[in-house]
């Protein structure tokens, strides 16, 4: 595993040799493993499983400089008899079996720029089996992973720009100024029609539906009760499909944001939720209509409805 005259090899012998001696039989009853990992680039952050036991040294050692992200938790103190990290390798010996809960990872971060940067040691104590030497590598990232992270990135940087926009633009001005200015009300007014059909319900409830036109804007706005003892209900989509004069799907389908002023609706709380969207030169003879939270768990549907 270990070049052959390195210096490497000679001081991880010599520490193995003396922390030995000092063993006590018990040491005896644990299998010491030895093994090689291999950390691949572009394939998450690495996580390994450090198996360690009371009184047992335990070397990592690593192929690159590294350095300890931050300071030794004051939770791992008192575990072990010692600890030693230096830039190529770790020397671990516990004074005690890790506990099953509450012990924070050991983290590395490599000084060179290749990746992975990190490497995080879960430290742990399973059966009679302790790693006793563990060689840690790094694979380089082929041309087609980074690519595809580059891919990956770039998409995610498209995201967050579009919701920077979002976020600059001007607060719409309450009232109807908005929307004179936006053309959504002209000379012909609004036509306001209430909708008395009923929907089947998924842990909310429907207590009016309305639609409004004007111009070349159709809206339903819908008047929703969270149930008292159900969890806080935030709005997500609404979901619109086209229905011919039998009522069947025509295969036609709108997603479309479902708007309310608060950024949830609480339990025992009621709110108008509103979606809107052009209205087609030809409209459907009907529409089937759900609405769901994020999650999209609780709702309200409606088979046939006739803006």
């Amino acid at each position: 595993m270990f070049p052959p005259g390195s210096l490497v090899m000679t001081a991880v012998v010599l520490l193995l040799g003396t922390a030995a001696l000092a063993q006590t039989p018990d040491t005896k009853r644990w299998r010491r493993i030895e093994r090689a990992v291999v950390l691949s680039a572009g394939a998450g952050e690495p996580v390994q499983r450090l198996r360690l036991a009371p009184g047992v040294v335990t070397t990592v050692l690593l192929d690159s400089d590294a350095v300890m992200e931050s300071d030794l938790p004051d939770a791992l103190r008192g575990l072990f008899t010692r600890l030693d990290v230096t830039e190529t390798h770790l020397l671990l010996q516990p004074a005690v079996a890790m506990p099953a809960r509450g012990v924070p990872p050991l983290v590395l971060r490599f000084t060179d720029a290749a990746a992975p940067q990190r490497l995080v040691l879960e430290l742990t104590t399973e059966g009679s089996v302790v790693d006793s030497v563990v060689d840690v590598r790094r694979h380089p990232a082929a041309v087609a992973q980074l690519e595809a992270e580059l891919v990956a990135l770039r998409e995610r940087n498209a995201l967050l720009e579009a919701r920077l926009a979002t976020a600059r633009r001007p607060l719409p001005q309450p009232g109807l100024a908005n929307a004179v200015l936006s053309g959504a009300i002209g000379p012909t007014g609004v036509l306001v029609k209430w909708m008395g059909d009923r929907p089947s319900e998924t842990g909310l409830k429907v207590q009016q539906l309305g639609s409004y036109r004007s111009g070349s804007w159709l809206t339903l706005a819908v008047k929703l009760e969270n149930p008292l003892g159900e969890a806080p209900w935030q709005p997500g989509i609404a979901r619109l499909t086209h229905l011919d004069s039998d009522g069947r799907s025509t295969g036609e389908t709108m997603e479309l944001p479902l708007l309310l002023q608060e950024p949830r609706l609480l339990p025992g709380q009621s709110a108008v939720a509103v979606v809107q969207w052009p209205a087609p030169t030809r409209p459907p003879p009907a529409y089937a209509l759900e609405i769901w939270d994020t999650g999209r768990r609780r709702g309200a549907r409606w088979a046939r409805l006739k803006p």
